[in-house]
This record gives structure tokens, C-alpha cells and sequence, in this order.
């Protein structure tokens, strides 16, 4: 049975390994201690606070994501999220925006671990560097560990972690080399009690933060802890970059209070992230990258759209290349 090596068990990854795992003899890294990437849930403060502080939801527009979708609803993992979404002005302060959203229950980061059964996953394993030799490829990580070889590679790492771990003489190493990535701080606060506004998030214009999500609207959350999560927009993330969260965490607490125009309330917890590869901002539409002759191939949703559903496209139709 041919060998797959696949770093990174976001979205994207586990989509494809997933696909391949009957035929393949797979085997995922990641650096992180949870599968999921940036579909990303957290838990803060003593009372353990749950928050989306990654992705924030997920649409479905493409057929061959639809049966998936229908089958993660009847496991219960998935749900319609009814939240009142709108959009903040400062002329105009509320405006519906009606876009059927789905989130994974209880916390976004679910659905990576149902993908994640069954599959064999090197958590907390930094892979530094990726040699192909005519045996295959060989894995090392940052301990000096090494595993392989294997037949085929796939990188579903942003494209800057992908190229230092393929090095200049990869085939793709001028695209990766090309591609940028918004950064984005997330906030993310427990208060006492509900925020008092009509609607559950907005998308924010003209401020320091472009989103503000009552996470306990979603469904499989619990619904007696007020969160709220945060994103500030990529300019103001990009200037506020090197600061710690102690600095950025007051800097958005000023501006949720401005974008909805109240004294925010008493706080239980508050902290702050930093998303350093948040999102890709000139995204491929090719779906993937593949590389016939040394077997490698590169996946993510920077290679087609930047959505979750673009994720999980990009997973997809590299397992069908593959396996082909």
C-alpha cells in the first residue's frame, strides 16, 4: 500500500486524508496538540469560557461539499447557526445579512476531530524539513527526529512554514514564495451578563475590529456564559502586530464599545490571540498544487478561495489527483 505523509491536520488535510485512507497508508502531522487548525475552539479562564477565536463558521455552496454537510447535520456535529448576523456603520447601525451559516458543535474545532478518527495523527511534532531521495521522502523534525520514507507528500502548512520545510529547490517554491497572509488579532471576553444588543455578530466597518460574535448564540454552546469573540481587521492586526495581547487586549475592547455604542459591562475574562497566518490575501483558484514526477503536492484553502469550504475543496481534489 503506497505511503502518504501529510503535514498539518487542518481542515484541508484531514479532508484529504480522509479520502485517500482506504487506498493510502496515511499518516498526518501537525505542530499543535489538537487537530483543526484554525477551525479553532478555546477555553479560558477558570470557569473554562468557550470560544471560536479561529473560524467563526462555515458556508456550503459546492455539490460535492452538500452530502457531507447533510451527513455531519445527522451526526450532530454540524448546525444551522439562526443567529441575527448584521452589518455595523457608523451611519448605519444595523443591517441584516442573511447568509445561511454553519457551525460545528460544541466548539468549531469538532468537526476536525470527527474527521480525525480513525486516522493516524503525530500531534505536537514540528516537521523543520521535507528531503525527497529516490527512496521517497524523509521527514525531520525540529527534535531531530525523523520519519519516512514515504511515497507521496502533501503540505497543507501556510505556504511560508511549506517553503522552509521544502526549501528553495521545491517545484513550488516561487508560488509559495509569492503568497501573503492577513494576520488577525482575536479577543476574546466572558462577561457577567448578556451584552445588551439586538443582534449576535456583525460584520464591523470603519473600526479597529471588522467582526464581533456573540459565541454562545451558536448552537451547542452554553447559552449562560456571555462570550464574545473579536477579530480585528487585517490593517489594524498588521500594525499592532508585535505587541503582546496585554497591549492589544484594552485597544479592542475600546473598539467593540464604540462599534456598538455602549459601555461595555463587568468583565470575568479576557484575552487575546494572535493569528499570524489568518487569512490569504490574494488566494489560488487552482484548488491545489501537484507535482507528478517527485510526488508532492500542497493543499489549503489559500489555494482555492480562502473559505472553509475552499479548505476542504482544496483536501478533496488533491486526494482525487492522488489517487488517480
Amino acid at each position: 500500500m503506497p505511503s502518504v505523509a501529510i503535514i498539518g491536520a487542518g481542515i484541508s488535510g484531514l479532508m484529504c486524508a480522509r479520502k485517500l485512507a482506504s487506498r493510502f497508508d496515511v499518516r498526518l502531522f501537525d505542530k499543535s496538540r489538537g487537530v483543526s487548525g484554525r477551525m479553532a475552539t478555546r477555553r479560558a479562564g477558570q470557569d473554562e469560557a468557550s470560544f471560536d477565536h479561529g473560524a467563526q463558521y462555515f458556508t456550503v455552496r459546492n455539490m460535492e461539499v452538500l452530502p457531507m454537510l447533510e451527513e455531519w447535520i445527522d451526526d450532530s456535529i454540524v448546525a444551522l447557526w439562526r443567529g441575527n448576523v448584521c452589518i455595523l456603520r457608523p451611519d448605519l447601525k444595523i443591517q441584516r445579512e442573511p447568509t445561511p451559516r454553519y457551525v460545528a458543535m460544541p466548539g468549531m474545532n469538532s468537526l476536525g476531530k470527527h474527521l480525525a478518527r480513525f486516522l493516524k495523527v503525530e500531534k505536537n511534532t514540528r516537521i523543520a524539513k521535507a528531503k525527497h531521495t529516490a527512496a521517497g521522502w524523509t521527514l525531520t523534525t525540529t527534535d531531530g527526529d525523523k520519519y519516512g520514507p514515504y511515497d507521496i507528500l502533501v503540505s497543507t502548512a501556510p505556504p511560508e512554514q511549506s517553503l522552509e520545510i521544502l526549501g528553495d529547490a521545491s517545484p513550488f517554491a516561487s508560488i509559495l514564495a509569492r503568497q501573503q497572509f492577513d494576520p488577525c488579532w482575536a479577543t476574546m471576553i466572558h462577561f457577567e451578563k448578556p451584552v445588551p444588543v439586538s443582534y449576535d455578530a456583525a460584520f464591523v466597518h470603519e473600526n479597529p475590529l471588522r467582526w464581533i460574535c456573540r459565541n454562545n448564540s451558536k448552537p451547542g454552546r452554553n447559552p449562560d456564559k456571555e462570550c464574545w469573540v473579536l477579530h480585528a481587521s487585517p490593517e489594524w492586526s498588521k500594525e499592532h502586530l508585535e505587541e503582546t495581547p496585554e497591549q492589544v487586549t484594552p485597544q479592542l475592547l475600546q473598539a467593540f464599545s464604540t462599534a456598538i455604542g455602549l459601555p461595555l459591562g463587568a468583565i470575568v475574562n479576557v484575552t487575546s490571540h494572535r493569528w499570524r497566518y489568518s487569512a490569504p490575501a490574494d488566494p489560488l483558484e487552482e484548488g491545489h498544487l501537484w507535482d507528478s514526477q517527485s510526488k508532492l503536492g500542497i493543499a489549503g484553502d489559500w489555494c482555492s478561495g480562502a473559505r472553509v469550504e475552499g479548505a476542504m475543496l482544496s483536501g478533496i481534489t488533491l486526494a482525487k489527483k492522488i489517487a488517480g
